[in-house]
C-alpha cells in the first residue's frame, strides 16, 4: 500500500510526522477535501502537497524545508 511506502520512506529519511486514517478519521478527512485533494496518501511538508508515494517529490519537499532562508529576502 502507497500510505505503508509513504511512512517507511519517511521514517527511514529521519523524519518525524503525524499519520491520519481518512478512513476511520472524519475531521482528517474533511480537511483532505479542504485541500482539495481526494487521493491518499497526501503528505503535507511545509504546505507544499505530495499526492501518492513520489520519493523524488517527498525529497524535493524536504531540501526545500531545509534550505537556508536567502538573507536577501525581508
Amino acid at each position: 500500500m502507497a500510505c505503508d511506502k509513504v511512512k517507511a520512506w519517511l521514517s527511514q529519511a529521519g523524519v518525524d510526522f503525524i499519520a491520519h486514517n481518512v478512513e476511520t478519521d472524519i475531521a482528517a478527512y474533511d480537511a483532505l477535501l479542504a485541500l482539495g485533494v481526494r487521493r491518499v496518501p497526501l503528505t503535507v511538508i511545509d504546505g507544499r502537497l505530495v499526492a501518492g508515494f513520489r520519493p523524488d517529490a517527498l525529497a524535493a519537499a524536504l531540501s526545500a524545508r531545509r534550505a537556508p532562508a536567502d538573507p536577501g529576502t525581508p
